[in-house]
């Protein structure tokens, strides 16, 4: 791998194995559970990092499908421990594959994005960086929402 994207990548794998290590303990009530004041579970959360390392990392870096429904990333229902893990894997087998063939001198082709505020160009390294801090800024929301699930719900301070 070329080394300025093994850079990258070392920090997306670090903060992966961070996510996976947070979730292992939990059982699917953990996964499931929601929390006073908060409208996503763990699980919601974890198909939602998901789908968007998907379409950031495989669809607009790697050119692959841009097709997903962010809406449906946040449906409530119950959700499966090995799905939303399975999820996961399949997400970091493809951001591997996209990584492994990229170059220093990939990351400053623009891409078109679609973000929040319309579509816009964007280089291939702002794609690959805003992935990683989405997934860095839902991981701490997941280990808060992981040390509340391992707690009763009778309200007694933990």
């Amino acid at each position: 791998m070329d080394p300025e994207v093994a850079a990258m990548h070392e920090v997306i794998e670090d903060l992966r194995a961070q996510l996976f290590k947070t979730v292992e303990s939990l059982d699917e009530a953990g996964l499931n559970r929601t929390f006073p004041g908060l409208q996503n579970t763990i699980g919601i959360l974890l198909r939602h990092v998901a789908g968007s390392e998907g379409y950031w990392v495989g669809g607009v870096v790697g050119g692959g499908s841009l097709e997903r429904n962010r809406d449906a990333e946040f449906t409530h229902e119950p959700l499966t421990k090995e799905t939303l893990l399975e999820g996961l894997r399949r997400t970091r087998a493809a951001t591997e594959r996209v990584l492994a063939g990229l170059r220093a001198g990939d990351l400053q082709m623009l891409v078109e994005v679609q973000g929040a505020r319309g579509a816009r160009k964007a280089t291939k390294a702002w794609a690959i960086l805003h992935a990683t801090q989405h997934l860095a800024y839902h991981l701490g929301q997941i280990r808060l929402m992981a040390t509340l699930a391992r707690h009763p719900r009778d309200g007694t301070p933990g």
